[in-house]
C-alpha cells in the first residue's frame, strides 16, 4: 500500500479544498442574511437581536416584511432607558438591554398566519431604519413526523449548533489552514519547470 492509502481523505488537500468549497457555496445559497425557522403552531419563539454600540440609545422594532408594501411594525420601544426597555403589542414583546447590545423579541402561541419573513430593525425615524442580520422566515412544519416536532429550546440549540458548523468563517479558517499545510508539504504548489501541480 503506498503513503496515499493511509493518510485517507486528509492526505489529499485537493479532494478536501473542492470539499470545503462546496460547503462554502451551499452553504451561501440560501442568502447570507435570511434564517429559516420552522413554525409550531402554539409555540413562543424568541429572537435575539444583536446590534453595536452606537445604537444603544435609539428606538428597536420588530417588523414583518410583506412582498408588498413598506414593512408592518410590530412592536416598538418607545423608551431610551439605559438599563432595560420594553414594549409590547399583542402577542409581541420586545425587550431591549442597551448594556448586552441586543434586543429580544418574542411571539406567543404562533399560528398558522404568522409563516412569513420577520427582521430586527433600529428605528432612526425619520431617517431609513437599520435592518439587523439575520432575517427570519418562519415556515410552515408541516410534513414532519412527530418525532420531529421538537420543542423552543430544541429548536433553538439545532439552529445555533447548525449555524456554528456552517460558520463560513469557520470554513475558511480550515481552508486557509489546510492550503498553507499542502504548500508546506509541496503537494500544492508552484513546480521548478513545470508549473503548478
Amino acid at each position: 500500500m503506498g503513503g496515499m492509502d493511509r493518510m485517507g481523505l486528509w492526505g489529499r488537500p485537493r479532494l478536501l479544498l473542492l470539499l470545503l468549497l462546496l460547503l462554502l457555496w451551499v452553504s451561501g445559497l440560501r442568502g447570507e442574511d435570511e434564517e429559516q425557522m420552522c413554525l409550531l403552531e402554539g409555540s413562543n419563539l424568541t429572537i435575539s437581536c444583536l446590534y453595536t454600540r452606537q445604537y444603544a440609545s435609539s428606538l428597536k422594532a420588530w417588523q414583518r416584511v410583506r412582498s408588498r408594501g413598506p414593512p408592518e411594525t410590530l412592536v416598538r420601544t418607545d423608551t431610551r432607558v439605559a438599563d432595560l426597555n420594553m414594549a409590547q403589542a399583542g402577542r409581541y414583546l420586545l425587550e431591549d438591554d442597551p448594556n448586552e447590545v441586543m434586543f429580544r423579541v418574542t411571539m406567543r402561541e404562533l399560528q398558522r398566519q404568522d409563516v412569513g419573513l420577520y427582521q430586527c430593525v433600529i428605528d432612526l425615524s425619520p431617517q431609513t431604519p437599520v435592518v439587523l442580520p439575520p432575517r427570519i422566515r418562519l415556515v410552515p412544519c408541516e410534513g414532519l413526523p412527530p418525532a420531529l416536532a421538537l420543542s423552543e429550546p430544541q429548536v433553538m440549540a439545532i439552529v445555533l449548533t447548525c449555524g456554528f458548523i456552517l460558520n463560513k468563517g469557520l470554513v475558511f479558517s480550515v481552508l486557509i489552514v489546510l492550503l498553507r499545510k499542502a504548500r508546506a508539504s509541496g503537494e500544492w504548489g508552484p513546480r521548478p519547470g513545470l508549473g503548478w501541480k
